[in-house]
């Protein structure tokens, strides 16, 4: 049944199964079964919904390690797509707005089954980034406690590299939801914003692709930023509230550079800092 492997995560390796019309997201053998069922059952709750997600079609263990079967989704992720435009310098508007569009697609479906608090389950990933203080982290998380709740549906992991484009008919579909949660919908939204703003692009990247980014950056984020809130009403300052927590995910994550873990680091202290003076 196993076939050659597609690709490889934090998490997990993703390898052909039975065939060209299948993968199987097989998961180390650290990571904990009640992970495993939790995004197969959200999985299940968003594909049944409707929303542009990936087939799932079942739980299977393989040499000891749990996987998910889902059907294979044969494009680009997002972010490649987002590369080859800048190596092109050319803009990035249309993938901005789909990623945009699918994001409220998202948040205004309410499915049944999907039950993590999206608080609790930031706590949880954030737990004390190496960036901060125990002190900073103890503000971070009480920072966290005192914005907005809301019982939406959230992807959790709004990454443009969850997102792929399928080669046959350009449908975009959104991959990877353990994280999925019920919450406050500009968190997903701040977790791209920040990318946007902070991002520090591979080093193998052309200088001019680098100098085009910087230069279009603020525009890339404008145009994002006024897609989503134009669509969904909401405002950008309740977006932007969500910035410390995410900016925080961002850095517990351990996948980016060492210049954007700074950056978000000084973001995170200068918001805390002007909320103490607040208080």
């Amino acid at each position: 049944m196993l076939g050659p492997r597609i690709a490889e995560g934090s998490s997990c390796e993703v390898y052909e199964w039975g065939g060209p019309d299948k993968i199987v997201k097989l998961f180390y053998a650290d990571t904990p079964p009640q992970a495993v069922e939790l995004e197969y059952g959200n999985n299940n709750a968003v594909w049944e919904c409707g929303l542009p997600v990936a087939r799932p079609y079942e739980r299977v263990n393989w040499e000891g390690r749990d996987g998910i079967v889902f059907e294979r989704v044969a494009g680009d992720t997002l972010v490649s797509r987002l590369f080859a435009r800048l190596n092109a310098m050319e803009p990035i508007d249309a993938e901005l707005r789909l990623l945009a569009d699918v994001l409220h697609r998202i948040h205004r479906t309410s499915p049944p089954g999907i039950v993590t608090d999206q608080k609790a389950n930031l706590k949880g990933i954030i737990a004390r980034p190496p960036s901060l203080t125990p002190d900073e982290t103890a503000a971070l998380h009480a920072y966290l406690d005192r914005l907005p709740a809301k019982r939406q549906l959230c992807q959790g992991d709004a990454n443009p590299n969850n997102l792929l484009i399928r080669d046959v008919d350009g449908e975009a579909v959104m991959i990877d939801w353990m994280h999925a949660s019920l919450g406050n919908p500009a968190a997903d939204v701040a977790e791209v914003c920040v990318m946007l703003e902070y991002a520090v692009l591979p080093p193998e990247m052309p200088e001019e692709a680098k100098r085009f980014f910087e230069e279009s950056r603020e525009a890339a984020y404008r145009l994002f930023i006024d897609e989503y809130c134009r669509s969904s009403g909401m405002t950008e300052a309740e977006i932007r509230d969500w910035y410390v927590p995410l900016a925080a995910r961002a850095i517990a994550s351990g996948a980016i550079p060492e210049e954007q873990t700074a950056r978000l680091a000084a973001l995170i202290r200068e918001r805390l800092h002007a909320e103490k003076i607040e208080e």
